[in-house]
């Protein structure tokens, strides 16, 4: 987990946007730079690292390695990027999360032979072959739970307000054989 919090954070690059929106077609027409536009974004730290092995001083080093700054707010953790950083970050995220399905996909250990998202991360559907579906396989669900929480956190959706739901559906019947939310999750992990 602690690798795919430093992977999130690598997405993001300190370049500059140079300017845009500038309007040629009247006198002293005002130039927006998009790397002064910034906002802050609230991360539950417990999701960048659940094993608490990371040091406040390692969090924020690793945030102002990258062109941000951060500042660690109890279970928190406050990014202050730009826009265009944000975005960036977002975009390595899906790709990431694509990339780790790939691997999925060609580990022939389980039995997933498909995984479609939605945008946002908030629904993952995941196919798999019914004959060799086993139930020890919905601990899967971690690997689309974590980086949509994740996502969706730095999207700018509230840790209250954020979800993931995971369905393992028989690719061959259309039967869901497993279904589950990240709420759920966090629900039983509190009793």
């Amino acid at each position: 987990m602690v690798l795919c919090a430093a992977f999130i954070l690598g997405g993001c690059s300190g370049g500059t946007g140079g300017s845009e929106g500038e309007n040629d077609s009247t006198p002293g027409a005002i130039e927006v730079e998009e790397d002064l536009l910034t906002v802050d974004v609230r991360v539950a730290r417990s999701l960048l690292d659940p094993n608490d092995t990371l040091t406040d001083e390692d969090i924020v080093a690793a945030a102002g390695e990258k062109g941000m700054s951060a500042a660690v707010d109890g279970d928190a953790v406050i990014y202050t990027m730009t826009k265009l950083q944000r975005e960036e970050l977002l975009t390595g995220m899906r790709t990431s999360t694509q990339s780790s399905i790939d691997d999925l996909i060609a580990d022939d250990s389980n039995s997933i032979i498909g995984v479609e998202f939605d945008d946002a991360m908030t629904s993952f559907h995941v196919s798999v072959d019914g004959s060799r579906y086993s139930q020890l396989e919905s601990l899967l669900v971690l690997a689309f739970y974590v980086p949509g929480a994740l996502y969706q956190q730095f999207a700018g959706v509230p840790q209250e307000d954020v979800d993931v739901a995971v369905e393992f559906v028989d690719d061959t019947t259309g039967e869901v054989l497993n279904t589950g939310t990240y709420q759920e999750m966090r629900k039983n992990l509190e009793q």
